[in-house]
């Protein structure tokens, strides 16, 4: 059997088929022409026609080399799609656009997400969330208020994966919990609240929401002619991006975590039940099993490494760094101004204190991002988390085997890189799910681990002591912000 992810993320779309193994049996990638064609200063928009041509073209792609390798499309059991969180598009009776899609990270509805967050609050209560302009519940009522002739023409609004499996299998008015949780869905009782309603939004204009994994409808004649797939291959719910990538590193059943380092730091991990951040720095969506996976994303992140390194091969920048371990440095390195995970300061300020001579700057960035971490998962554990003994981990930090090494001393915890990592992989697992059992069943199968790093007793001694230090200093700088 073979499973087919399509992420639609900010830049393009990425395809992948795997097998039940997880090997991947093709793969394929396009570009956006552009990435946003707003033409109000400050919106953000993106071109549905846009989106199809780039999924057309990632699918016709993987679809030819399964027939250059002799493997017939008709083995892809299931697809399921991934979209970024909070994007949505009206669509009218024909499902045909009627705007261009409005991004996840589009500005405008900040009026209307005060006003959702004021009649909503025992919905944000009961979930633990607060909305905000990036979710797509303002968004739609932004319509409702300055564009009710779209308003009046939409048969429904759709999230940028919902329009993509639509154009697969002709359901465009169905959706996915995952992608529904920005627009106010209940997760707890399965429905759009009530309060939805008393905003002036007509919930008959929302898609019929299924769990990810869970049939939506089959591959239609005319996309498996165009695109050279069977009719018989199940287009099944899909995720947000940010969901499907946390799935692919591994945050699947309750006690994993996958820890994602690239330009930023996520973490999302899986809780038997619902657990509220009381700072509201995290929420959770649902999985299929009933677990709920939890997450919160830094402005920390790789970003200062790279500016740390400025033009020169992180490779040189590692090895250099070495023998310089443990620095004995104690920072917070954000890039600017304000954190939001795992704690909310907007004006919070980066710190240093130490010597950052002598080549000592860069390891020390590496520190402070792994001393961040380590303060995450324990604020995860106060507020009632399970967290194992070993990390998933992803992102530019799981190609650094010095970063590695430090980040596993910090944590005094095991970290485990997946060999393929990235959303389309997570949205091929949910396709497998629908054949598998399960979501965990289908990780245990294709999941292959590509480097595992256990932590270095004697330097995990020596960061046990510099973190007391780093966590003191954390405490002072909040404290100096709030005198």
């Amino acid at each position: 059997m073979l499973f087919m992810g399509i992420d639609v993320g900010t830049q393009g779309v990425r395809c992948v088929v795997a097998d039940v193994r997880g090997g991947i049996a093709a793969a394929a990638s396009k570009s956006f022409a552009s990435v946003n064609i707003a033409r109000e200063a400050g919106w953000i928009e993106q071109s549905p026609e846009d989106w199809r041509e780039a999924v057309e073209t990632v699918v016709r792609d993987c679809t030819a080399q399964l027939h250059a390798a002799g493997v017939d499309p008709a083995r892809i059991q299931a697809i399921s799609i991934d979209g970024t969180s909070g994007t949505i598009v009206p669509l009218d009776e024909r499902n045909r656009p009627l705007s261009n899609g409005v991004m996840y990270n589009d500005p405008r509805a900040g009026a209307e997400a005060a006003i959702v967050h004021a009649r909503m609050g025992a919905h944000e209560a009961k979930l633990g969330l607060r909305f905000g302009a990036s979710f797509s519940l303002p968004r739609i009522l932004w319509f409702v208020r300055n564009r009710p002739d779209i308003c009046a023409r939409t048969r429904v609004f759709a999230h940028q994966a919902d329009y993509v499996a639509g154009l697969l299998c002709g359901e465009f008015a169905v959706s996915d919990d995952s992608n529904a949780l920005k627009t106010g869905y209940d997760l707890i009782d399965g429905r759009w609240p009530e309060e939805i309603a008393a905003l002036g939004i007509d919930r008959a204009k929302l898609p019929r929401i299924v769990h990810p994994g869970a049939p939506v409808g089959r591959v239609t004649r005319e996309a498996a002619q165009s695109l050279g797939l069977s009719e018989k291959t199940l287009v099944v719910g899909g995720s947000t991006d940010g969901y499907a990538s946390a799935l692919a590193a591994g945050a699947v059943r309750a006690g994993k975590w996958a820890s994602i380092i690239g330009t930023t730091f996520v973490l999302k991990g899986v809780t038997p039940g619902l657990i509220v951040d009381p700072d509201g720095s995290s929420y959770s969506h649902r999985l299929p099993s009933g677990e709920w996976l939890l997450g919160g994303a830094s402005n920390l992140g790789g970003r200062c490494l790279n500016l740390a390194a400025n033009g020169r091969a992180l490779s040189e920048m590692d090895r250099e760094s070495e023998s310089l371990i443990p620095t004995g440095v104690r920072c917070y390195p954000l890039t600017r101004r304000g954190e939001r995970f795992p704690f909310v300061d907007p004006n919070f300020e980066p710190f240093y204190f130490g010597d950052i001579l002598e080549g000592r700057l860069y390891p020390a960035l590496m520190e402070g991002v792994g001393f961040a971490e380590r303060f995450a998962l324990e604020k995860m554990q106060a507020i009632g988390c399970p967290v194992g003994d070993s990390v998933c981990t992803a992102g530019g930090a799981s190609r650094s085997p010095l970063w590695l090494k430090i980040r596993a001393a910090i944590l005094n915890r095991r970290l485990m890189a997946p060999k393929v990592v990235d959303a389309a992989m997570g949205s091929a697992l949910v396709a497998a799910s629908s054949q598998l059992g399960s979501l965990a069943d289908a990780a245990e199968q294709m999941i292959q681990y590509d480097r595992i790093v256990e932590p270095d007793a004697a330097l995990a001694a020596r960061y046990d002591e510099i973190y007391g230090r780093f966590l003191e200093d954390l405490a002072r700088n909040s404290a100096a912000r709030r005198a």
